[in-house]
């Protein structure tokens, strides 16, 4: 694909996160909706996304190492951030909402339309597999973490677990990837009705991201929104430094890593903090600010390395 196609259709994306931001400024859904259009995506057109993916593409060995490396840079991205929070004089809500908002990547809102439009389903299967080991960061590890914000609360591992465990769409990872090993085949009037589901899952995450945008920032949480951003990016620009000075950036293996590495802090970031009362703001603008750049690496990488 040539840059002016794969600049059409990145523009094409923003447009629709445009859209979704107008929208709420001009307040024309009802209070709430970005919750339900969240849920709906989470539950059925992004499960529905993945098994088509699943189904239709065809799973190399190599794609096994992406859940691992996944892991590896969640819990060096929260130890690094962890250090660095620690030394700085912040209150300890805004230290703790840091450092839940630096774990893990939002990948299934936002990478996924983007991919799937540029580098088609080869793309998707692959970050697909970057997903699996970061849902155990994000729903195991920053978890976790939420519960050390709560004053004298111990860490509920069980609950940590049961969470891990009953993520939908990690369930979802694991069957499809069964499916695919085995060689399972689906009735076809099945696969159509999964692919009817897969078709809007692009648009509506691209829209649901618009919708959450806040661009609201204060004096008080710049400091802290700094380092969040620092953070969250040291070690995916560590590893883009590394991968093109070690390997062919023309490997589409080493372009989905890459822009994983470098993806926004998931918007369940915001949802811990409300759970634990939290700098629910900070983390709110911490999701906006890291999309914004995201989408600048991103762009930068998809037109750069063909």
């Amino acid at each position: 694909m040539n840059q002016l196609a794969i600049a059409e259709k990145i523009f094409s994306n923003l447009s629709v996160i445009f859209l979704g931001y107008l929208i709420k400024r001009l307040k024309l859904l009802p209070e709430g909706a970005g919750d339900v259009l969240s849920k709906f995506i989470l539950y059925v057109t992004l499960p529905a996304t993945i098994i088509n993916v699943f189904l239709n593409s065809k799973l190399y060995a190599q794609f096994f190492i992406l859940p691992l490396i996944s892991i590896f840079l969640g819990i060096f991205t929260f130890v690094l951030g962890y250090i660095l929070v620690r030394k700085v004089h912040l209150d300890s809500k805004t230290k703790w909402t840091l450092i839940i908002s630096i774990c893990g990547y939002n990948v299934g809102l936002f990478a996924f339309p983007f991919i799937q439009q540029v580098y088609g389903n080869k793309g998707l299967i692959t970050m697909a597999m970057f997903d699996m080991g970061n849902s155990f960061i994000v729903f195991g590890l920053a978890y976790g973490i939420s519960f050390l914000a709560s004053e004298g609360e111990k860490i509920n591992f069980s609950a940590i677990i049961k969470k891990v465990l009953c993520f939908f769409p990690l369930d979802i990872y694991v069957l499809s990837i069964f499916i695919n090993i085995t060689g399972i085949q689906f009735p076809e009037l099945l696969k159509e009705m999964i692919s009817q589901l897969a078709v809007p899952n692009g648009v509506l995450a691209l829209f649901t991201i618009g919708y959450f945008l806040d661009f609201k920032l204060s004096r008080d949480e710049l400091k802290a929104l700094a380092i969040g951003v620092f953070v969250k990016f040291l070690p995916g620009l560590l590893l883009l430094l590394f991968v093109i000075l070690a390997f062919s950036t023309k490997s589409l293996l080493v372009k989905i890593l890459t822009i994983g590495a470098l993806l926004p802090t998931p918007m369940v970031a915001v949802i811990y903090s409300i759970d634990r009362g939290l700098n629910v703001k900070l983390s709110s603008v911490l999701v906006t600010v890291t999309i914004m750049f995201s989408i600048i690496f991103m762009m930068a990488i998809m037109l750069l390395w063909r």
